[in-house]
């Protein structure tokens, strides 16, 4: 072989290694100048072939977007700058009702699966829907979709108190799944997180490694799955959970002025080696069946609030709480811990610690309108 044609094909090789073609990759942006590229991430959602890989340069794209067809949506880093943003168009956002009824606009829509995005921040800076009952979301993971979204940022969502980061549902028989990954929510006025589905669960959710700060951090509403290991801070509840067999456990949940952990409707949820700190009421239940074992509670005024509801709560640690266990019933025989505790222990009769302010949902399902 010749030297010249031996020195091209070196010089190919290094130049493959330095820029590896993935099958079915596109880009956004010109920064991957060996793929074809749109100007768009709503062209290229629209144009590439189903199971593609959809590379998004960094910088800001002010649209709304639908994705109709299974894909990969990644932001990639290029000159020193990984800051991906998918901003509200100049125009707005249109409103679409989705599978529950719900009137909701959206900056991503995902209709299909599976569908995967990571490597990108949607910012709801300037979007204005009108409240209440119209609903913003960042992202939408429609009945009958599924994938996983990972690293992404989700911020600045406020709709008067109707606001989420990512609303995942599915009203189908078909059972679809959604992960949601070491991932931001922050500075969003209702929820960080709503997984919906009906019963039986049809929807299973992952739901881990996440770091929230919203009103109510995460609404849990019927899905099998897991909501583990995420760090969930300030608002008013940390957790929801109605009608749901999730193993809830290895959360961090501070700061909730209400409640760390809350559930309302339907017996048989269950939390696990959860840590709840500086709450208004660690963990509150009114339904019977409900399982809480093995958390941690510190800084609260009532550590665990019964209701007067028979439930299993043992090896919980109730550590410098106004009231340990509050509303009691006589036949209780769970046995916890409790240190710098005021009152371990208040039976139905004689509890006297002012109850919630927080108004009971008129159902089990989604809390979206604004709480005053």
């Amino acid at each position: 072989m010749s030297k010249p044609k031996m020195l091209f094909l070196v010089v190919a090789a290094l130049l493959i290694g330095t820029h590896p073609v993935r099958a079915n990759a596109f880009a956004v942006g010109t920064c991957q100048p060996h793929l074809q590229s749109y100007p768009t991430i709503s062209a290229a959602v629209a144009a590439v072939p189903p199971g593609s890989t959809v590379l998004v340069c960094p910088g800001t794209y002010g649209e709304q977007i639908t994705i109709s067809q299974p894909l990969t949506l990644e932001g990639v880093s290029s000159a020193n700058s990984s800051d991906v943003i998918i901003a509200v168009p100049a125009s707005g956002l249109n409103v679409i009702t989705d599978s529950y009824g719900q009137t909701i606009a959206t900056q991503v829509a995902v209709t299909a699966g599976p569908v995967n995005i990571s490597n990108i921040t949607v910012d709801g800076t300037g979007a204005n829907v009108g409240g209440y009952p119209t609903f913003l979301d960042g992202i939408l993971y429609e009945s009958g979709s599924s994938g996983t979204i990972s690293r992404v940022t989700i911020r600045n969502l406020s709709d008067s108190g109707a606001a989420t980061g990512i609303y995942a549902e599915n009203s189908n028989p078909t059972e679809e799944s959604v992960t949601i990954e070491n991932s931001s929510f922050h500075d969003i006025d209702n929820s960080a997180v709503i997984v919906l589905t009906n019963s039986p669960p049809t929807l299973n959710a992952t739901v881990t490694g996440n770091t929230m700060e919203s009103s109510i951090n995460v609404q849990w509403l019927g899905p099998s799955g897991n909501l583990t290991g995420n760090v969930i801070r300030g608002g008013l509840i940390g957790i929801y959970l109605s009608i749901s067999t999730a193993n809830v456990s290895g959360n961090v949940v501070t700061d909730s002025s209400e409640f760390g952990i809350w559930a309302p409707f339907q017996g048989g949820v269950s939390a696990t080696s959860n840590k709840i700190s500086n709450s208004g009421t660690g963990i509150n239940f009114t339904q019977p069946g409900d399982t809480f074992t093995s958390n941690v509670i510190t800084q609260s005024q009532v550590g665990i609030e019964f209701n007067c509801i028979p439930a299993t709560v043992s090896g919980n640690t109730i550590n410098e709480a106004g009231v340990g266990i509050d509303g009691v019933p006589a036949s209780f025989t769970g046995t916890n811990g409790f240190v710098s505790v005021g009152t371990v222990r208040n039976g139905c009769s004689s509890d006297v610690v002012p109850k919630s302010k927080m108004p009971k949902p008129s159902g089990p399902g989604p809390i979206r309108a604004p709480i005053d």
